[in-house]
């Protein structure tokens, strides 16, 4: 399945019916990763496995976007209020993020390897970070 959010045709599967479950794919990867799971929380909930822009079928776009942002839209636009969410390390990290905004939108929050999410790095320690970018371009 697909929907224009933001701008952006963004890729989903759905199956099953019940209580959504949100199952957001890791950075090396796309909603297939999730294949063996979805079948079988399918039998019990609506399974919704987006991808995020840029993986798998969803198209990248030229601009600044928000992952968060387009989670949120998604949901809406799928009536998802509240989920459970899943996520896989860069899943898993968009699921932290995505939690401390609209914590509210979540039911249960299942973490598998994940990323350090919940922190603007660039905003908080602009000194650290210059002092990294730099020493990446050395």
């Amino acid at each position: 399945m697909e929907t224009t959010i933001h701008g952006a045709r963004i890729h989903y599967e759905r199956a099953g019916q019940g209580f959504p479950v949100v199952l957001l794919h890791a950075g090396t990867a796309d909603s297939r990763m999730w294949e063996p799971q979805a079948g079988a929380f399918a039998k019990h909930f609506d399974v919704i496995r987006p991808e995020v822009r840029g993986f798998g079928k969803s198209e990248l776009p030229r601009v600044r976007w928000s992952p968060v942002a387009d989670l949120l839209a998604l949901m809406d636009e799928l009536h998802l209020k509240p989920a459970h969410l899943v996520g896989c390390s860069l899943g898993a990290m968009l699921a932290i993020d995505f939690a401390l905004e609209h914590a509210e939108r979540i039911s249960k929050l299942v973490l598998v390897g994940p990323g350090i999410g919940g922190a603007n790095f660039r905003k908080e320690h602009p000194d650290v970070f210059a002092e990294v970018r730099a020493a990446e371009q050395s």
